[in-house]
């Protein structure tokens, strides 16, 4: 087993080179957000198509046999209709992209305060999940109330995380070499 983890130690060049990359990534999504915002947008209108396409073609697999419905064929059209329409006007699809996040945190918030006070969960967690529910509650209203400005925040945060993670690979690299002289 120990041999085995041995020779898919990731070497000091993958992990160096990963961590430039995502570094790199990082401070461009920094420098150019609104073009990170465009790109982002079309990256998930295609996969919206193909989703769709594949909806289309296949439809879902229930215990291993394929189920294609009437309204699996509409679903499958509305979502290749939405990909477009996000290609072609990315602002809007935008919005509603981060009015979907806001929702998504609304309904996390939601949830997590409702953990917090019917829970079967020790006082510290109920504690850090009312805390976390009120939180995905106030992004969700922020979310909602300044749809562009958030997306250009989520970007900013994003690069700043992806800048961090890039470090640390390069940290990581610089270890993963020394113990290699070690050995």
């Amino acid at each position: 087993m120990s041999e085995f983890i041995e020779d898919y130690t990731p070497s000091f060049g993958a992990l160096f080179g990963r961590g430039i990359l995502i570094t790199i990534l990082g401070i461009l999504m920094i420098v150019f957000t609104y073009a990170s915002i465009l790109i982002g947008d079309v990256l998930a209108a295609v996969l919206l198509i193909f989703l769709g396409i594949s909806v289309l073609t296949t439809g879902p697999a229930f215990f291993g046999r394929e189920k294609r419905t009437w309204w699996m064929v509409i679903l499958g059209i509305l979502i290749i209709i939405i990909g477009i329409l996000g290609i072609l006007f990315p602002v809007m699809f935008t919005v509603y992209l981060v009015y979907l996040a806001a929702f998504a945190a609304l309904f996390s918030g939601i949830t997590d305060l409702v953990a917090a006070f019917t829970g079967k969960i020790g006082t510290a967690g109920k504690i850090l999940s009312g805390i976390s529910g009120v939180l995905g509650i106030l992004l969700s209203i922020l979310f909602l109330v300044q749809p562009l400005i958030s997306a250009f925040t989520i970007i900013d945060v994003a690069g700043m995380f992806l800048i961090a993670f890039g470090v640390l690979a390069i940290i990581e690299a610089f270890i993963v070499r020394s113990a290699a002289k070690k050995a």
